[in-house]
């Protein structure tokens, strides 16, 4: 089974160290840098953890001739990219993290621009056997040739879609589409918190996207899922500590989609992608990718699949 991720790629970077004084000049920690660590990340993450998975894995996004572009590369092993061309530097994300907590990020890159689309991106997306959008709001699910390739494909093979605020909305073939409660609150026009909140934005979402199924994410609550037909239902997660949370939305995103590609029923397959979310957070999150994938025992919270009136 090819899995296809379409989306945008980002080149992340964690300068990780201790700060234990202040500038004299201003108010702000000085961080003495130990380690520095870049990854593939957005819809280049999610590829990596389908990859390090062992399944057979496409990305199809805007790529930049820059150095960091070519970095970014570097850190898709195992991955195939085809890549649409880009005259926008390539987006970097840099973490500044002292003693394990981060204390600033600065963004560079990836603003403006449309990719530059051709064969090779339609035909892959044509071509996949399970589809997984991972929008980072810089175009490619905007560009008119995507959005239609991705509506004819989705009609055949299973899309879930993990959208952004600066994204596109996702196309209406798109069997789950999957934004946090910030996301799915913004998208519906919603206020409010908690899973009150997340069951009133999905179902207006539900209407406005005209996807099969929305799921609200929500931390360290689980997730909420609606469907066309039915009511909300809630899959709790298990309990954790504090955690880094970079890249559960992607774990979740890709874990659903392979679920449902192997013919799971959406509760099931949200079930399934909480306990990955779960699981691959309580292993480290993005820390934990150097190390050999392994197994971690996790306890839910309560029964699976409660209904939300």
């Amino acid at each position: 089974m090819r899995v296809t991720i379409v989306g945008d790629a980002l080149l992340d970077v964690d300068l990780d160290g201790r700060a234990d004084r202040m500038m004299p000049d201003a108010p702000v920690p000085v961080v003495d840098v130990e380690e520095r660590e870049e990854r593939a990340g957005g819809a280049g993450l999610a590829a990596t953890l389908l990859a390090r998975d062992g399944h057979d894995v496409e990305l199809v996004a805007p790529f930049a001739d820059d150095d960091a572009g070519r970095r970014l590369r570097d850190r898709l092993d195992g991955v195939r990219i085809v890549a649409a061309e880009s005259a926008t530097p390539t987006s970097v994300k840099t973490r500044i993290r002292a003693r394990g907590h981060t204390i600033a990020r600065v963004d560079e890159g990836g603003q403006g621009g449309v990719p530059k689309v051709g064969r090779g991106v339609l035909a892959a997306i044509a071509g996949a056997d399970l589809l997984v959008v991972a929008d980072y709001g810089r175009g490619m699910t905007g560009h008119p040739l995507v959005r239609a390739a991705l509506e004819r494909r989705g009609a055949e093979v299973p899309l879930v879609w993990d959208p952004h605020p600066r994204g596109a909305d996702p196309v209406r073939s798109t069997a789950v589409a999957t934004p946090n409660l910030a996301e799915a609150s913004r998208a519906a026009g919603i206020s409010g918190a908690g899973v009150p909140a997340a069951a009133d934005a999905a179902r207006a979402l539900l209407g406005s996207w005209g996807c099969a199924a929305v799921v609200v994410t929500l931390g360290a609550d689980g997730a909420l899922l609606h469907e066309s037909a039915g009511r909300s239902r809630i899959v709790p997660a298990a309990e954790l500590g504090p955690i880094d949370p970079c890249g559960a939305g992607d774990r979740f995103a890709t874990s659903l989609a392979v679920a449902l590609g192997t013919g799971r029923a959406p509760l099931s397959a949200v079930r399934q992608a909480v306990d990955a979310a779960s699981a691959f957070l309580a292993a480290g999150g993005v820390a934990g990718i150097r190390e050999p994938a392994g197994t971690v025992q996790l306890a839910s919270k309560s029964l699976e699949g409660r209904e939300i009136a």
